[in-house]
């Protein structure tokens, strides 16, 4: 179910605090964001922002359990090794100060005779809170202009529009340095943005054999975030923010 949140900003406290205006960033494509609201990475008055502020994005996220079963992540922290868990961020944090976020590392075990094979890459999946629906639409706008900007340095690019449940949402997907897809989903409800970046190793198997390596195809995992992931984040999120309405 959709909720209506606040839709006034709220004036900054501190004179001199800067102007949400929020870009992708990566540790992935290596974008950088613009500077966050105050040196404190903190925002005004609004409840449904300071509410989302406070959340560890990795414990309303399920520590990303969804993502790791259906790609096959076999470890976190490391491209190369099995085990770990995925770290959190909050607001305020150096690769993107605006989004608390969860992601790290990863490992993805290949399937059959690539069993023993592991590809290594890296997902950052991130709430963006603001204070109106206003900010949160320049958000998605950045965000989405920075994705689109790191697909046309690749191969094969792809852009995917959504909706329902989201007010807006755009999925980008392209192939990059060697051989290695890359993915950027951004979405928008109400006065805040989920942004997923993410990157893993090239499939050797559909290299070599023809036949995929992973338990799933560069097409089935796009379609799986939007179809099955994100309706699901969707409403884990709104019925937290149910509780301060």
């Amino acid at each position: 179910m959709k909720h209506t949140f606040a839709k006034a900003a709220k004036a900054f406290a501190a004179a001199g605090a800067a102007a949400f205006v929020l870009t992708g960033c990566s540790v992935i494509t290596g974008e950088t964001d613009g500077s966050s609201t105050d040196d404190s990475g903190e925002g005004g008055d609004d409840p449904v922002y300071t509410e989302m502020a406070s959340w560890n994005a990795c414990e309303v996220l399920n520590n990303l359990q969804p993502i790791t079963d259906y790609m096959g992540i076999e470890g976190y922290g490391s491209t190369t090794a099995a085990g770990g868990e995925p770290s959190n961020s909050e607001i305020g944090n150096t690769f993107d100060p605006e989004a608390i976020g969860c992601g790290d590392l990863i490992s993805v075990s290949a399937a059959d005779e690539y069993a023993s094979t592991m590809g290594g890459g890296e997902i950052k999946v991130k709430i963006v809170p603001t204070e109106s629906e206003d900010q949160a639409t320049t958000a998605f706008a950045d965000r989405l202009a920075a994705a689109e900007s790191a697909s046309s340095q690749g191969a094969d690019a792809q852009s995917e529009e959504f909706a329902d449940p989201w007010d807006q949402g755009t999925l980008v997907s392209w192939i990059g340095s060697a051989e290695s897809p890359n993915l950027e989903l951004v979405a928008r409800d109400g006065q805040w943005v989920f942004h997923i970046q993410l990157n893993y190793g090239a499939d050797f198997g559909l290299r070599n054999e023809g036949t995929p390596a992973y338990q799933f195809t560069r097409d089935e995992l796009n379609r799986w975030f939007i179809d099955t992931y994100l309706p699901e984040v969707n409403q884990t999120i709104n019925d937290r923010l149910a509780e301060v309405q």
